[in-house]
């Protein structure tokens, strides 16, 4: 039992790490992609490399979806391409690589969706905590580093950048994701054995209103949350800063973070009205109220 529980606290570990890969990589594309405007002082089409992002629409191709599910490692080495990326002298080649690992960190996340999606293995919801999770320590790693990623590609020894260190980190969880297929296998199994997957009634999912919904939350956390000071800079009205300061004021939105979390995972809360009007005059004074 005991060997079992340090296993699963291993593979959680290594799944919040990928997800602070994730993130890292996701918040790095546009960063690495305002360079090339600034440096054209116009559009300069590099602006496409935003497109690597839906990358899990090639899952709707049976034999890739088919080829990755197998192989789940395989868009997770792809993702370490944005953390390694860092390495790459020129702009240009330095944002395609960044491009490739958006694509496979955005891939794998898809992917793990679309596997763990048996119900009675409890798959799912770990991967959902461990997606968090990373975003969590992410936030939280820009507010010791001054709004900087240290594993982000334009960090380097000498401005304080982790790089080496977060892709020696990235591979030993990647190495974890190989190694544990086969009880990932073990569960669904098991939990067929024990009809506790779905019936065999078809049901049409209701794929777009998800979709829609999922993609509000993943630009909500975007471009929201990505950075613990971007909702205390809202209440500012301009020069000087007489709003929350980062540090911190920032500490207490991971925590309000990390509390929606939590209740997001008890249905009977988070969609009950009680809730939802907390949330809404959150918002309200957030946005009208200065200071």
């Amino acid at each position: 039992m005991a060997g079992a529980n340090a296993a699963q606290m291993r593979h959680f570990l290594a799944d919040t790490y990928l997800s602070f890969v994730y993130w890292t990589v996701l918040t790095s594309l546009g960063l690495c992609i305002w360079y090339f405007p600034l440096w054209h002082m116009g559009i300069s089409g590099y602006e496409v490399a935003l497109l690597s992002n839906i990358s899990p629409v090639v899952l709707g191709v049976p034999c890739v979806r088919r080829v990755i599910r197998r192989h789940r490692a395989i868009a997770a080495i792809l993702g370490l391409a944005g953390v390694a990326a860092y390495a790459i002298a020129s702009p240009t080649q330095r944002l395609l690589a960044v491009a490739l690992g958006s694509a496979g960190v955005s891939l794998s996340f898809g992917a793990t969706l679309y596997t763990d999606k048996v119900q009675g293995t409890g798959r799912l919801e770990r991967d959902i905590q461990a997606w968090e999770a990373g975003l969590l320590v992410s936030i939280a790693v820009r507010m010791l580093f001054q709004t900087n990623n240290p594993v982000w590609p334009a960090m380097n020894e000498t401005n304080g950048g982790w790089n080496k260190t977060g892709l020696a980190l990235g591979v030993l969880a990647v190495l974890d994701v190989v190694t544990r297929r086969s009880d990932a296998v073990a569960e669904v199994h098991e939990a067929k054995k024990h009809d506790l997957s779905p019936g065999t009634t078809k049901r049409q999912a209701a794929w777009v209103p998800a979709a829609l919904g999922f993609g509000g939350l993943l630009f909500a956390l975007h471009s929201m949350f990505s950075d613990s000071a971007i909702i205390g800079r809202w209440s500012w009205d301009g020069y000087p800063a007489t709003g929350p300061q980062p540090v911190p004021w920032g500490g207490l939105v991971i925590t309000a973070l990390a509390a929606g979390f939590s209740v997001g995972h008890r249905a009977d809360l988070a969609t009950g009205m009680l809730w939802r009007g907390v949330g809404s005059a959150g918002a309200a004074l957030i946005t009208l109220v200065s200071g």
